[in-house]
């Protein structure tokens, strides 16, 4: 049964109502559409009825399938594309006859007129395929398609996954349009250059901040504050300003906005905010609500840059010698935050989420603040919840499989 889920309009707003799938008959008609009938043709090959595009030299076999709905008790913004069990070996075989055809495994969504392929890149889905399996696109990874022409990413999984939209695929499969986004080169380059899968002691490091003059040396919670301060150095010696602009806690007096956040994109025109959070940690702290409920409504998009690493605390058994090392050096009581203080990190992965209007409101929970010193209600604040983040994930490193 066809049960209600997220779908976009093709003016991009969201609503919840049944798919519209489409027909086989009705997806080939619009890859026709899109990709042009003279370099489209349904022939017999390796004993199947297949699409195939051919131009310029390049020899494709495109197995479409809908795009769809799970279905209960699925997320409502979750679809699937379904991959039988023949598409394995049908892809061994036109390895086996080394036929000149590059398969790709096409999803299709439909909604009100508007058209979203997706190539799910088929070598890891290869490995998984059993009986009838499922690939997976978000209905985030849809809008990113409708607003950018061509995303790509890297799921939690390791599949790499291109949404494209209608009028773009043409352009794609001929390697005219590949997702690339100078943002995402930018932070490739700086994760190129931190110090993933290093353990970052905690003196050390604090010395490393003192002796740069970085503001926020004497700042307890320490890892957030490093990664802000490699990341600052990083787009002053790489002059990133016509694109990155660090707007952080120690360039208050620089910033002209009333926004208080990390990172203002200047040529796309949004704000960002970098977060370090432990690795095992359900949430990562996020931002006061009517804040960021205004930035969102006023440039269509927040990025979210979370850093996460293990952690290691000193202990009692130990001595607190690290502890007490830290704070004599920082002129503090001996055992001042003893169970609290990190006394070493080591950056694993790293993950931007991008929160807009379609999407914002499922990936937050809300964080009670406490009270000011005064006794004052602090403003509430967003935690960001790290179950469920992949339909948010528009890139992601992870340092172990580099």
């Amino acid at each position: 049964m066809n049960k209600d889920s997220e779908q976009i309009r093709p003016d991009l707003s969201l609503e919840v109502a049944h798919d519209q799938v489409l027909t086989p008959k009705q997806q080939q008609d619009a890859l026709i559409q899109f990709l042009g009938k003279e370099h489209c043709e349904i022939q017999g090959i390796a004993g199947k009825r297949v699409f195939t595009y051919i131009n310029n030299g390049k020899k494709y076999i495109l197995l479409n399938r809908a795009v769809s709905y799970l279905g209960n008790p699925h997320p409502v913004f979750k679809k699937r594309v379904q991959l039988p069990h023949w598409y394995k070996e049908y892809c061994d075989e036109i390895r086996n006859e080394n036929l000149p055809y590059d398969v790709r495994f096409i999803g299709v969504y439909h909604y009100k007129g508007l058209i979203v392929f997706v190539d799910f890149i088929k070598d890891t889905y290869l490995k998984k395929i059993v009986h009838n399996s499922s690939a997976h696109i978000y209905i985030n990874d849809l809008f990113q398609a409708l607003t950018n022409g061509v995303f790509h990413k890297e799921d939690m999984y390791g599949n790499h996954i291109y949404a494209i939209h209608g009028s773009k695929f043409a352009s794609y499969l001929d390697g005219k349009e590949t997702g690339k986004n100078i943002l995402f080169s930018l932070f490739e380059q700086f994760n190129k250059g931190f110090t993933f899968g290093q353990w970052l002691k905690v003196l050390p490091t604090v010395k490393e901040m003192e002796k740069a003059n970085w503001p926020e040396w004497r700042q307890t919670e320490w890892p957030g504050w490093y990664l802000e301060y490699k990341f600052n150095q990083f787009t002053i010696n790489n002059d990133t300003s016509p694109h990155i602009i660090y707007t952080g806690q120690s360039n208050k007096g620089k910033q002209t906005g009333k926004y208080d956040f990390d990172i203002w994109f200047k040529k796309a025109q949004f704000y960002g905010d970098l977060k370090s959070s432990d690795i095992n940690a359900k949430e990562a702290p996020g931002n006061d609500q009517t804040t960021f409920v205004e930035c969102i409504n006023m440039f269509g998009r927040f990025w979210y840059v979370i850093y996460e690493h293990e952690t290691e605390k000193d202990c009692e058994d130990k001595g607190y010698k690290e502890v007490r090392a830290y704070n004599h050096y920082m002129k503090k009581e001996e055992l001042s935050y003893a169970k609290r203080l990190k006394i070493g990190v080591k950056f694993m992965k790293m993950t931007i989420l991008e929160l807009n209007r379609i999407n914002y409101r499922e990936a937050l929970s809300e964080f009670n603040q406490g009270h000011q010193p005064d006794g004052s209600a602090r403003n509430p604040k967003f935690m960001i919840k790290k179950k469920d983040i992949d339909q948010f994930v528009v890139f992601r490193y992870n340092y172990n499989s580099k």
